[in-house]
């Protein structure tokens, strides 16, 4: 799988909100050099798996369009 790559704009969004919800939820004050660690073992390790998520649910909805879309033209046939 290719690596996940962002844009710094996105990655320090995602750095910032890891910074915000360690604060809030564990009293944790990452300073950036460690915020910016974690943000890309987050991208790392969760980014494959949550990516990956996705392509399967994508996958399902395209598979669930596709028979609604037969089952119409089936209904459209000339018998």
């Amino acid at each position: 799988m290719a690596e996940i790559k962002l844009n710094l704009g996105e990655k320090e969004a995602i750095r910032d909100r890891l910074v915000a919800y360690c604060e809030k939820n564990f009293d944790l004050a990452l300073e950036q050099f460690d915020a910016d660690f974690f943000c890309d073992f987050v991208i790392q390790e969760l980014g494959p798996v949550l990516f990956n998520a996705g392509v399967e649910e994508a996958i399902k909805t395209h598979i669930a369009y596709s028979e609604r879309i037969q089952e119409e033209m089936d209904l459209k046939k000339i018998l």
